[in-house]
């Protein structure tokens, strides 16, 4: 089958695909044992004594900075890539494990990219790889490595089942209720006065936060009945191209305020041009400059910057006693809630959920916090024990799913863990000078 697939296609290429982005890890560059003198010349690393390729990694940096990313965080992440992909593959083999050429075969066949009306068509696929610039052969390797590591993790991945406590105990966690006593410190900005010293001692401490963007076009007009007017031009715009068209001497650069020419020299674009007219030739150099804006237009900004702070600062300082005191008095209490309708009732800032979860599962009667919230903050005391008196089937299934997955991962990243504590990992300095 796989032979069908390749027949009459050897002479088409494409950019090597690189699949670790299913692997979401935290790879570093210090790896293993390596040094970083084993790499050959054109060789950006070696994982194990096997070599990663110059070419390979400009390949995946070029995915990378088309993408978006700035080229050396693309060159970092592109060497952490293919140095988890090359140490995945390395284990594949001293595993001993194998792909078939059907199972390669059946993966390329299921891209909808080479399928017409539902099924395989090997015409979209030879033109495809001819768009592309990659041999056949080189694709199906490409393919067969993608599914070595599909198949690796598939074993390590390995994790049977959840126990009925660890389902009991999590459920709890997430789903079970519980009372709790809580204040509010709110932040309210309109019952502080800010002095006229505060403010300008906070504009000469963060005058960065008050600078403005903007673009300064100069130009210099030379009349076209000048004397040697083209020489004239010829120089201007060489300046200009350089960015020192204040340095040319025959006629004084101006700033450039006419609403027309602005509209005209903007739609052409670039930093530097020229533009020709019936009576002049412009000469013309844009520059990009920042400059801090006076006190006096930024000054009610900072009253109510500082306004802000001070309020929260002292919201903070109120409920850090509570916290320290560890009583909360005159609170209010929540009645029997689960941890969303906690964070939903008491405004919590908690993106991830880690703090709704430190405070579900919080020891009773001791008081946790201060959290930020919509208006300011927060101090919570759970006051009776977490309770499930029921466990919704759909529920548990959810979570078993979740935890089971979660197992899963954490096998994996700890299989790659143990991977690269073992790993002769060589980097080559030449790709990352002046990085």
């Amino acid at each position: 089958m796989l032979a069908n697939i390749r027949k009459n296609m050897k002479l088409f290429s494409i950019p090597l695909w690189i699949v670790t982005a299913s692997f979401v890890l935290t790879i570093f560059l210090v790896w293993g044992k390596g040094s970083v003198s084993g790499p050959g010349t054109n060789d950006v690393a070696t994982v194990n004594d096997k070599a990663i390729p110059a070419d390979e990694f400009y390949r995946t940096v070029d995915k990378l900075t088309s993408a978006g990313m700035k080229e050396k965080q693309a060159k970092s992440e592109a060497l952490r890539q293919l140095l988890l992909r090359t140490l995945l593959l390395d284990a594949a083999e001293k595993e001993g494990l194998k792909v078939s050429d059907e199972a390669v075969a059946e993966r390329i066949e299921s891209f909808p990219a080479f399928q017409k009306n539902g099924k395989f068509s090997a015409e979209l696929y030879k033109q495809w790889l001819k768009q592309n610039h990659i041999p056949a052969e080189t694709f199906e390797n490409q393919i067969r490595q993608d599914l070595l590591i599909e198949k690796l993790q598939t074993i390590v991945e390995n994790v049977e089942t959840v126990t009925p406590q660890e389902l009991k105990i999590y459920y709890k966690a997430v789903f079970g209720k519980r009372n709790y006593k809580y204040k509010m410190f709110n932040i309210e900005p309109s019952k502080v006065k800010i002095s006229s010293k505060e403010v300008e001692e906070y504009y000469k401490k963060h005058q960065n936060l008050f600078m403005e963007n903007r673009t300064i076009v100069t130009a210099v007009k030379i009349p076209v009945t000048a004397q040697n007017a083209k020489e004239l031009v010829k120089r201007a715009y060489k300046l200009a191209k350089k960015g020192k068209l204040s340095s040319f001497k025959e006629i004084k650069p101006v700033l450039v305020t006419d609403k027309n020419l602005l509209k005209d020299i903007n739609s052409r674009g670039g930093l530097s041009g020229y533009i020709e007219e019936p009576k002049e030739y412009v000469i013309y150099e844009r520059k990009h400059e920042n400059k801090i804006l006076p006190l006096k237009a930024v000054k009610g900004k900072i009253v109510n910057l500082l306004k802000t702070e001070k309020t929260a600062e002292e919201a903070f300082n109120r409920a850090q006693k509570v916290v320290s005191s560890g009583k909360i008095e005159k609170g209010k209490e929540t009645g029997e809630i689960d941890g969303k309708e906690l964070a939903r009732k008491l405004g919590l800032i908690d993106l991830n959920g880690e703090i709704t979860a430190t405070i579900v599962k919080g020891k009773t009667g001791k008081v946790y916090g201060p959290f930020k919230t919509l208006k300011g903050y927060v101090v919570i005391e759970p006051i009776t024990e977490i309770t499930a008196k029921t466990m919704d089937k759909d529920k548990l299934k959810t979570l078993k799913d979740f935890l089971l997955n979660e197992k899963r991962k954490a096998a994996f990243q700890a299989y790659i863990q143990f991977l690269q504590n073992r790993a002769k990992i060589q980097v080559n300095p030449r790709f990352f000078r002046g990085e």
